[in-house]
């Protein structure tokens, strides 16, 4: 399993104050946090909301300065702009294996600035399975938006190995049945495209309950039965870690239990 921290984004007020304020002590925290917890990927997402380009491409490039020096783990470079991507994957310049977040299927004009920096770098791709009309509620339209998608990107130079769908998550508590349409189409995903890789946004579908916790970590352990390759999840959660090592073990991934039982051993499962 491929974990990519979610704790540097600007949609949390402390992230997005921290980034306002320069306060670098703040996001240097959060990237340790996430690095010794098991992080393979740090996302950085430096979107405040104030919808200014310029002021967003300084502050990427400011939270790649205090990545590559508070770790060693690779990077996600994570914006809604082309612009802002295709600065920050200048600024970077390779310095540490990197991905990019994200794409969906609308294929705007800017989605393929965005694949044509993803060809051009060779790095791998979050593409959504969601188009122009949102979240297809079933899982049929989520992977013919896939089809569409890979389609569109391997004919640009990406290769498919390189891809990794988002199936999309809708909160559970506004539709009971979006738990099976997520790990459906994952395994759906996997059957028509062996080479490409799945991930998903792991926290959206507890939202609006209150022991979030537990719905995240029965959650995850199911989608890495279904194939699930990657989560963008907040790994220094016990409760996640505990996710990860069970649904390794459960999928058949972990040889003889020997990772399960090194767990047991250092004691992440004592209550």
């Amino acid at each position: 399993m491929i974990v990519i921290g979610e704790r540097v984004n600007a949609t949390r007020k402390t992230i997005k104050n921290a980034i306002e304020s320069k306060q670098a002590d703040v996001i240097k925290k959060e990237i340790e946090l996430q690095d010794q917890a098991g992080a393979d990927y740090i996302d950085l997402n430096a979107g405040t909301g104030s919808g200014m380009v310029q002021q967003e491409k300084e502050d990427l490039c400011w939270l790649i300065d205090i990545a590559l020096e508070s770790s060693e783990k690779n990077i996600v470079l994570d914006s809604a702009s082309a612009e802002v991507l295709i600065h920050a994957a200048n600024y970077l310049d390779n310095r540490r294996p990197w991905m990019i977040n994200s794409i969906n299927g609308e294929m705007l004009p800017e989605s393929m600035e965005i694949i044509e920096l993803a060809s051009t770098y060779s790095v791998p791709l979050i593409a959504l399975a969601m188009d122009k009309d949102g979240i297809p509620p079933g899982t049929e339209k989520r992977v013919a938006i896939c089809e569409t998608i890979i389609s569109e990107v391997t004919s640009r130079g990406v290769k498919e190995e390189q891809i990794y769908f988002d199936p999309l998550v809708i909160p559970i508590s506004t539709d009971t049945s979006q738990a099976m349409v997520t790990f459906i189409t994952i395994q759906k995903i996997m059957e028509k495209f062996p080479m490409a890789k799945t991930t998903l946004g792991l926290t959206n579908i507890s939202h609006g309950f209150k022991s979030r916790a537990k719905v995240n970590q029965a959650f995850l352990t199911t989608a890495i039965c279904f194939g699930l390759h990657s989560a963008i999840c907040d790994p220094s959660h016990k409760s996640i870690q505990q996710a990860l090592v069970m649904g390794t073990m459960l999928a058949g991934k972990d040889k003889f239990c020997r990772s399960f039982s090194r767990a047991v051993r250092k004691g992440l499962f004592e209550e």
